[in-house]
């Protein structure tokens, strides 16, 4: 059990990970380096954490592929023929070694062309126990008789720190985001603020950044009760969020202060005010 040593005590730096591909590119290095792995690869959705447009990136691709004549695309490609993903969120490893002669045809192509006799899949889990990736891998030779129960091991330590990661991420989208409204808070903002300009160089659009308040918030709150308040403000951050759609962010920055960064083609700053302000006309 050597080799589980090495493999575990690598492990102790992935939780240095800032992404789950981060950490399936430690994995890959680790499994060529400390077990000998020929080949492998990663069948992964990425599923927790959203975008700065609050979407969620649910495709399910191939990550970190090594010792494969293939490029990730073409992998891609061939994953509805994948045996190990089956559709939906459902997975299938069989956690042992087979010939390609179990694959199908496309599969049991490539992985000749690339010198593998054996391949076998292990599940990467989440807490409920639910698969979240098959880890596929390749191997020129058979394997030792324990090296099925070697590799579930590690599987099992893959999932424990993918699971930690998670958490992270989540913990760490919760602290970018307004409680109440659901939007951005400051941190986010400014968290998410160079995408949003990487994007409008990409569209060779223009950013725009507005401030707007609440007139009288003070005296909603007095009169009707912080109650009212609250529904105030969910209303004007679901309102602003809607206005800019996918073409920028909002945030809330305190009170009933609201900032946002509006990426816009062929309007100036005073039109994207005035475009504001229409969307709270009818407000009372």
């Amino acid at each position: 059990m050597q080799r589980l040593a090495v493999f575990i005590r690598e492990s102790q730096t992935w939780s240095q990970a800032h992404r789950g591909t981060d950490l399936l590119r430690r994995v890959a290095d680790a499994l060529r380096q400390h077990l000998d792995i020929d080949a492998g690869m990663f069948v992964y959705r990425r599923r927790f954490v959203p975008n700065h447009f609050g979407q969620l990136d649910t495709r399910v691709r191939v990550y970190h592929a090594w010792g494969l004549c293939a490029s990730l695309e073409h992998l891609d490609s061939l994953l509805p023929q994948s045996p190990w993903y089956l559709g939906s969120s459902s997975f299938f490893c069989s956690q042992a070694w087979a010939p390609l002669s179990t694959l199908p045809s496309p599969w049991q192509h490539l992985f000749e062309q690339s010198d593998i006799s054996y391949v076998g899949a292990w599940p990467l889990l989440d807490a409920y126990s639910r698969t979240i990736c098959a880890m596929v891998l390749g191997s020129r030779s058979s394997r030792p008789a324990d090296d099925e129960e070697l590799l579930s091991l590690c599987a099992s330590q893959i999932s424990l720190v993918a699971e930690l990661l998670v958490e992270r991420r989540k913990a760490e989208d919760v602290s970018r985001r307004d409680p109440l409204t659901g939007i951005f808070n400051r941190r986010g903002l400014l968290h998410f603020l160079p995408t949003v300009q990487q994007d409008a160089a990409r569209r060779g659009a223009t950013l725009v950044v507005g401030v707007l308040d609440v007139n009288a918030f003070k005296q909603i709150n007095d009169q009707y009760g912080h109650a009212r308040g609250d529904d105030v403000l969910l209303d004007v951050a679901q309102t602003l969020s809607s206005a800019i759609g996918e073409s920028g962010i909002a945030a809330r920055f305190g009170g009933d202060e609201f900032v946002f960064v509006w990426c816009v083609q062929g309007k100036t700053a005073e039109e994207v005010r005035q475009e504001t302000i229409r969307q709270f006309m009818d407000k009372s």
